[in-house]
Formats: C-alpha cells, structure tokens, sequence
C-alpha cells in the first residue's frame, strides 16, 4: 500500500496537517510522501502561487480577507467552476501521469488547490484510486463544494450542518478533528519544559506566535506585554519563519523579561511551559495548543478564514478574544490572575480535542481501502 498526501507551500498550516498524517501512515508501517500539487505542472507556477499569497497574507492582511469575502459571496454559477478552479485545474495531466507512474493507492490532500486538481484528474481520467480531503481551518472554505473525493475530514461534529449546507454530503463526512503531531499529546511539565528551553523555572510563560509567517502586530503586543504582565512572569516571542520580524526584535533582547526566538520545531515544548499563549487563530497553530489544553487569547491578525476559526473557539468557550492591545494584553494578565477561568479554558479544550486525528483520518482511510480490498479478492 502506499499513499500519497498532497499539499501546498501558501502557509505552514497545510504542510503541518500532511506531516501529522504521515508520521502516523509510517508509524504503522504505510508507505508515504508528502508533494507540493502545484509543482507537478511547473515549479516556478507553484513558487509564485505560493509567494502571491504569503506576500497578501503577510503585508496586505485586509486585502486578503476582503478576496476570501468576495470569493464566498460571489461563488460561481450552477454549472460553472470558479476562477481559482480554472486556474489549478491545468495541472491535471501532469499529476495524472505522476500518479500512473508511481502506482499509489491512496491520495490524500491537506489544501483545497491539490483537491481541486485531484477532481479534475477524476474527470479527465479513468483512476482506481481513493481520494481524501482534510479541512485545515474551522469552517467550510469556499470552494470546498467543486472537490469531489471519497471521504472529507472536517475539523469538528458541530460543523457538519455548515459543510452540508454548502452542497457536500452527509454520508461523506468525517469530524476527525485538525490533524497535529503526536508530540502535541504528549505532555511535559512546566518546569522541566522551561528547563530544558532554557527558561526560568521560577517564572510562569506568556507565549506570543503568529503562526509559521509570523503574521500579525507582534512588536506592538510585545512591548505592551512586556511592561505589564507580572514580574513572576515572563514573555516568549516565536517569530517564526519569518527572519526580518526577528531581526526587528534585536531591541527587546536586553529587555530581562522577553525572549525571542525565531523558526524553531520545539513548539510542543513550549507550549508546555506557557500558562497562557496569545496568537492569532490559524487552523493548525490554534489546534496545537488547543490540543495542549492550553489557555488561549486569539489575536484577529488576517481575516478570512481565520475570522471563522476565532468564531468557532470564541463561540464554543475555548479561547477569549479582545479588540484592542491594551484589553488582549488585560486578558492575559486576567487569565494569569484568575486560575479558575484558566482551567476552566483548558478543561473544555482537553474534552474536545482529545482525540488523536491523525490516527483517526489514517485509520479510517486503511480500512476503507482493506474492506475494498476484501470485496475484490
């Protein structure tokens, strides 16, 4: 058996979800890899699809959720594909043949790009593949109606009615939750975490991402943070991959109760230090510390499809939210004040995000293609 994941380079959050789904396919035994869909075509088309939307994403945030609106209120008439459909759909052939050639069994996609080229080689071509779709944000993207594929992981059982109002049926959907990394259920504790980052142990964490780009009023929160959380704690950075935002923090290195750090794969860890984290709510990054159990403070940094992630957390209990730096920087000092809010936060997150997803996508793949299998032999 081997299968393929298919994702895209437009943000950490989608490449994320693929690795969580392919640590757990090699973790029992499965032959997997990860490609970038739109590289098939031409991998200077995939570079500058990727660039145009970190480039919006990062230094146009209003644009891009002023697309992402007009895109959901504008979809294409019965009959008719939309733009962005049109546009991916040419890697069709190209992926075709990479795929008779290489002989997989199953294709599983974490972006709606390479769900989108996948349905249009189904089109095209007679396959004997399965195909799978997994949700990496907390609502039904635009778009999501034009896939066709044999199953849809979807992030969450309350959002079923919003997926099925948008034309996908019932039958096919499957709340498996985000999938994340198994590190992220494990846990270490405070002290030890803090101990081997390299942190007071005596102090309590603020942690402050933006996500893999670093997206989002980063220096502004920083130096509110800084002067007015407790001198029992201190503030952690993550700027991500996002180098010219860490160089700009060179200033608060000489300030004792901030540390800045900048692309690094020890999350998980620092989650399990922090007692709170302030960030903005991608899809993945919110999962993570959702599945940590850890208090969240959600930044509204992009607008798009992130609004609708704060909307599910704020809505369902799972994180508190403000508009201005001065009351997001209150409630986190809230947060640090009032213990009983705190576990309270963290007790609904580890009721509902307990389940490790990316054992529950891969197990329900395998079994659907071992019951084919069976019907066959």
């Amino acid at each position: 058996m081997r299968v393929l994941i298919l994702s895209c380079n437009t943000g950490g959050g989608h490449n994320s979800a693929a690795s969580a789904i392919k640590e757990y396919f090699e973790s029992v035994g499965v032959f997997c890899e990860i490609k970038d869909a739109l590289a098939f075509d031409s991998q200077t088309k995939s570079d500058f699809i990727s660039w145009g939307h970190v480039f919006i994403y990062k230094r146009i945030p209003r644009l891009f959720g002023a697309g992402y609106k007009f895109i959901e209120n504008h979809p294409p008439k019965p009959g008719n594909s939309s733009v962005i459909y049109d546009i991916v759909r040419k890697d069709a052939e190209s992926l075709h043949d990479y795929l008779m050639e290489t002989g997989y069994d199953i294709i599983v996609s974490t972006h709606i790009f390479a769900s989108m080229i996948l349905t249009e080689v189904r089109k095209k071509y007679l396959t004997n593949f399965k195909t799978y779709f997994v949700a990496t944000d907390y609502t039904c993207s635009p778009g999501v109606d034009e896939i066709d594929a044999d199953a849809f992981f979807i992030p969450h059982q309350s959002l079923i009615s919003e997926f099925t109002g948008n034309g996908l049926p019932e039958g096919k959907l499957i709340a498996s939750g985000i999938p994340v990394r198994h590190s992220f259920y494990e846990h270490v504790d405070a002290v030890s975490a803090r101990r081997e980052l390299g942190l007071p142990t005596d102090k309590r964490v603020v942690l402050m991402m933006c996500g893999s780009m670093g997206c989002g009023p980063l220096r502004e929160l920083a130096f509110s943070l800084a002067g007015n959380i407790p001198c029992d704690t201190v503030l952690v950075v993550i700027c991500g991959n996002n180098e010219k935002l860490y160089e700009k923090f060179k200033k608060f290195r000489d300030i004792p109760n901030v540390f800045v750090v900048g692309f690094t794969r020890k999350i998980s860890l620092y989650m399990d230090a922090a007692s709170v984290i302030l960030t903005k709510p991608g899809g993945l990054s919110s999962t993570e510390a959702a599945t940590k159990g850890l208090p969240m403070v959600l930044i509204d940094a992009v607008p798009g499809c992130e609004s609708k992630n704060m909307e599910f957390f704020i809505q369902n209990g799972f994180a508190v939210t403000e508009e201005t730096m001065e009351r997001l920087t209150a409630q986190v000092n809230l947060l640090l004040a009032d213990s009983a809010k705190a576990e309270k936060l963290s007790l609904a997150l580890r009721g509902s995000f307990a389940e490790y997803a990316a054992e529950k996508i891969g197990g329900y793949v395998l079994s659907e293609v071992s019951e084919r299998n069976g019907r066959l032999s």
